[in-house]
């Protein structure tokens, strides 16, 4: 059943994606694009509601959740002049 809901979400974001390029395309009359609008709002909401059933899958990797500091070695001294090299 879970890969069976992936596979219409990802549908139902494939028919969003249509009806976004046809919209730029100009593919629709003024009069039909009433229609298309209130489809792609259903199809949005649609899949909105079946990602937020999908159990939320692990993550692959540890997420970092604050900046790494770097540390300053002063055991090395920092040269505060560089020499003109010839």
């Amino acid at each position: 059943m879970e890969s069976e809901s992936k596979n219409i979400i990802q549908m139902l974001k494939n028919v969003k994606s249509m009806i976004e390029v046809s919209k730029e395309r100009s593919c629709w009359s003024l009069e039909e694009l009433k229609e298309i609008d209130i489809t792609y709002h259903n199809v949005s909401e649609i899949a909105r509601q079946l990602q937020a059933e999908q159990p939320e899958e692990p993550k692959r990797f540890e997420e970092i959740t604050d900046d790494p500091v770097k540390e300053v070695d002063e055991s090395v001294e920092v040269q505060e002049e560089m020499d003109e090299v010839d």
